[in-house]
């Protein structure tokens, strides 16, 4: 008897894209509203006033929160599929629901350039933790995503 040949496809190793300096700024801006609320609660000011804990104790609780997410930001990838990592939250898109991989446009003044994936449903996700005004970054993420994704799909028998 033969051996089987195995259809699986070729392991990835877990590596992560990121933007330093997207996470520096926003660390640093967390940082200090972090401090901010701290010091206003801290100082005892705001201590006859509810509102003002309210308050203070919000933007204590949203710097740290985007201080601590910062720290995390980023596209993990891995022979499991990506997962966003944003301020809000993270998302896992398996490499089986993935139809297409591309590039497009962010909306506002300065639009800035980012990967996207294009599911199999249909659906369009913007991969925002790997935006950049840089085009040849933004190129380079997509060429590694897109080769990533174009081997699973060659070794997958479920993707076939």
């Amino acid at each position: 008897m033969g051996a089987m040949e195995s259809t699986t496809p070729p392991p990835i190793p877990p590596q992560t894209l990121h933007r330093p300096g997207q996470r520096i700024v926003l660390f640093m801006a967390g940082s200090i509203f972090a401090l901010l609320g701290a010091g206003a609660l801290i100082s005892g000011k705001v201590a006859a006033d509810p509102a003002g804990v309210v308050i203070y104790t919000v933007v204590l609780a949203g710097g740290a929160w985007m201080a601590f997410r910062s720290c995390v930001m980023g596209v993990r990838i891995d022979s499991t599929g990506l997962t966003e990592r944003g301020l809000g939250r993270s998302k896992v898109v398996p490499w089986c629901v993935i139809s297409a991989v591309d590039t497009g446009d962010g909306s506002g003044l300065a639009p800035a350039h980012a990967p996207g994936l294009i599911l199999k449903s249909g659906e369009h996700i913007g991969l925002g933790a790997l935006a950049s005004y840089s085009s040849r970054a933004v190129d380079a993420d997509f060429a590694l995503i897109k080769s990533l994704h174009t081997s699973h799909v060659a070794g997958c028998p479920d993707c076939a």
